[in-house]
C-alpha cells in the first residue's frame, strides 16, 4: 500500500467572502461567496473585468478594505487563524509583516513628502527591526530589486524617479520584511513591456528564492498565464472558474472566460476579431485624406531640455485629418513629453508646431487655454484617477471643458454630456457619482467622455487603455476606432502595448532617448524591425496563444 501524499494546508483560505460597501443609495454587494485557497509557495492569477472583485477579494483577505467596505459573511484564515475575527492590534501583531502588497499606481501609494529609504527603514521598524539597523537593511532591500545606484536612491524621493523605478521601490517595501503571501495588484499597469518583464521576473525570481505564496491581480491574460501556476476568473463579485492557465484558456468552459479570451488581443489580432457577436459592424471610414493633402499636425525638428539634458530631440513627423500615429519605446523615451507639448501642457525648448497650416508653439502653454486651437487638440490621460478632480462628479467632469470651450448652456449642455458619456460606454446612472466611487475603467471612460465632449479634430491618447482589462479595452479600441472613422480625427496614439498599436496605428514611429530611432507603416514595422531596440520591445510582450502549454506564445526567459 503505497503511503498517501502529505496534505498542504492553505497558507490563505477564503471561505464563502461576502462584503457590501456602503453608498447613498444602500449597501452594494461587491462579494457574493467567494471561495478559494492559496497554498505556500503557489502562484494564482485573479482575473476578470474592472469593478468584478479582484481588488475587494484581496483587499478583504489582507483586511485592508476602506471604511465604506464591510464583509458581512465568510470566513478568511490565514496560516489557520480568522483574520475576520481579530481586532486591529491583533492583525497587526499576528500578520502585520506577513503579507505584502504591491499597488497598482506607486506614485500615489508612496509617501511624496518622505525619502525611499526613510519609506523602507518605517516599513523594517514596524515589522520588528531595530532602527539603528534600519537603514543598512534599505539598502539590502533596494539591491534585491536590482535598481542601480541604490545607496544614492535611499536619498531620493519619490518624484525622482520613473515609473518603473518608482514600482521597484514598492516591491521593495512589499518585500522588505520577508512576508509569507504577496498580493500584486496591477503591478505592471502604466510599465512598457521591457519594464513589466523585467519587473515580473523580478517578482517571481524572489517569491520563489523565499518559498512565499503571490496573488497576481491583473487584466492581462498573457502576464497571468507566464507566472501563475493557477487562474481564478472573477465577474460580478463571483468566482465562475478556476484552474491550469494551459486548459483554462484552450477550453474555457465558462461564457464569461470565453469572451475574455476572445478580446485578449495577440501578434495578428484585428479589431473586428476582439468584439464579440453580436455588436454592431465597424462604422463607415471618411474617404481616407489622399497623398499630398495638407497635413492637419506638422512637427518639425521638435525638442525639450530640462535642466542640462534633452529629453526630446529633433523629433519631426506629420500627421493628416483621420490618420493614426502610434509613438512607442521604453518609459523615459520622450512619448509623453511630445504629446504635451503638442497639446500646449509644455512649452517646446527647440523645433516648431503646425497645426493647419499655422504654427501653435510660440504661445506659451500657460497661455493656451485662450487659443481657439484648445478646443480642437484634446488629450486622454494615461492615469484616469490623477486626472480627474475629486471634488466633480463623472458629469461635472465631462461638462466641464464644454463648459469653458462651447457656448453650449443648460439643456443643451446637459443632452452633450449625456451623448458623450454614451458614445464613451459609460452609463448615464452612473454620472453622478465621484471618482472614489467608481473602477478604474470606468474613470478612464469619463477621461474619453471628457476629451470628446468639446468635438476636437486631433484627440492625443496617452495610454488610453494601461488600467482597462481586456474585455473593456475592446470596447474601448471600437470606440476610438468608430469616432476616427465617424469624426475624421486625427490620433497621436501614445501606448506601451504594442498589439494595441499595430492595431490602431496606420504608421508607428519609435522613440529612445528622445529620439526618433524608426518610423514607418505599423504592418511593415512590426513584421520586420529594422533596429534591435525595436525587435527588443517585441520580444518582451508576453503574447497570449489558446492552446499552448500554459496559453503562450514562447515561455519566459530563464
Amino acid at each position: 500500500m503505497q503511503p498517501s501524499s502529505p496534505v498542504i494546508e492553505p497558507l490563505l483560505a477564503i471561505e464563502d467572502l461576502r462584503v457590501t460597501f456602503a453608498t447613498r443609495r444602500g449597501p452594494v454587494e461587491a462579494l457574493r461567496g467567494v471561495s478559494l485557497a492559496v497554498a505556500p509557495g503557489e502562484s494564482l492569477g485573479l482575473v476578470g473585468e474592472s469593478g468584478s472583485g479582484k481588488s475587494v477579494t484581496a483587499f478583504a483577505a489582507a483586511r485592508l478594505l476602506d471604511r465604506a467596505g464591510r464583509i458581512v459573511g465568510g470566513r478568511v484564515r490565514f496560516r489557520g487563524q480568522d483574520v475576520t475575527r481579530l481586532s486591529a492590534a491583533d492583525l497587526r501583531a499576528a500578520h502585520g509583516s506577513a503579507i505584502g502588497m504591491i499597488f497598482q499606481n506607486p506614485r500615489a501609494a508612496l509617501n511624496p513628502i518622505r525619502t525611499v529609504g526613510r519609506q523602507l527603514a518605517d516599513v523594517l521598524v514596524a515589522g520588528g527591526l531595530p532602527r539603528g539597523q534600519a537603514r543598512e537593511r534599505a539598502l539590502e532591500s533596494l539591491e534585491a530589486v536590482r535598481i542601480r545606484d541604490a545607496a544614492r536612491r535611499l536619498d531620493a524621493y519619490p518624484h525622482e524617479l520613473s515609473g518603473g523605478m518608482c514600482q521597484r521601490v514598492m516591491i521593495a517595501l512589499a518585500l522588505a520584511c520577508r512576508p509569507a503571501l504577496l498580493i500584486a495588484d496591477e503591478p505592471t499597469t502604466g510599465l512598457d513591456v521591457t519594464t513589466q518583464k523585467a519587473v515580473m521576473d523580478l517578482v517571481a525570481r524572489l517569491t520563489a528564492e523565499r518559498g512565499m505564496a503571490m496573488i497576481l491581480i491583473t487584466h492581462d491574460l498573457g502576464l497571468a498565464a507566464q507566472y501563475c501556476s493557477r487562474i481564478a476568473v472573477m465577474e460580478a463579485g463571483r468566482l465562475v472558474e478556476e484552474g491550469e492557465p494551459g486548459a483554462l484558456f484552450s477550453a474555457p468552459g465558462h461564457p464569461y472566460t470565453r469572451r475574455l479570451v476572445a478580446a485578449s488581443p495577440t501578434p495578428t489580432s484585428t479589431l473586428a476579431d476582439l468584439v464579440p457577436e453580436g455588436t454592431r459592424p465597424p462604422a463607415a471610414a471618411r474617404p481616407a485624406s489622399p497623398p499630398g493633402t495638407p497635413a492637419l499636425l506638422e512637427v518639425q525638428g521638435l525638442g525639450k531640455r530640462f535642466g542640462g539634458a534633452m529629453a526630446v530631440e529633433d523629433v519631426s513627423f506629420s500627421l493628416r485629418a483621420g490618420e493614426s500615429l502610434g509613438l512607442v519605446g521604453e518609459s523615459g523615451s520622450g512619448k509623453s513629453t511630445t504629446s504635451r507639448m503638442i497639446c500646449r501642457l509644455l512649452d517646446s525648448s527647440a523645433g516648431q508646431i503646425l497645426f493647419d497650416g499655422q504654427p501653435i508653439g510660440t504661445t506659451p502653454a500657460r497661455d493656451f487655454h485662450r487659443s481657439p486651437h484648445r478646443r480642437a487638440i484634446q488629450i486622454v490621460f494615461q492615469d484616469p484617477t490623477d486626472s480627474l478632480n475629486p471634488r466633480f462628479s463623472a458629469f461635472d467632469s465631462i461638462a466641464h471643458p464644454v463648459r469653458r470651450l462651447t457656448p453650449l448652456r443648460g439643456e443643451a449642455l446637459r443632452l452633450r454630456v449625456l451623448e458623450s458619456a454614451e458614445r464613451a460606454g459609460l452609463p448615464a446612472a452612473l454620472l453622478d457619482r465621484f471618482p472614489h466611487q467608481l473602477s478604474g475603467g470606468q474613470k478612464a471612460r469619463i477621461g474619453i467622455a471628457r476629451a470628446i465632449a468639446v468635438r476636437p479634430r486631433l484627440l492625443v491618447l496617452d495610454e488610453p487603455t494601461a488600467a482597462l482589462d481586456v474585455s473593456v479595452q475592446a470596447g474601448v479600441l471600437r470606440l476610438l476606432d468608430d469616432l476616427r472613422r465617424e469624426d475624421g480625427l486625427a490620433f497621436l496614439f501614445v501606448s506601451h502595448d504594442l498589439n494595441v498599436v499595430r492595431m490602431m496605428c496606420e504608421r508607428t514611429l519609435v522613440l529612445q532617448g528622445g529620439r526618433v530611432i524608426e518610423e514607418g507603416a505599423s504592418r511593415d514595422l512590426f513584421q520586420a524591425p529594422r533596429t534591435a531596440y525595436t525587435r527588443d520591445l517585441l520580444a518582451a510582450i508576453p503574447h497570449f496563444r489558446p492552446g499552448s502549454a500554459r496559453g503562450l506564445a514562447a515561455e519566459p526567459a530563464a
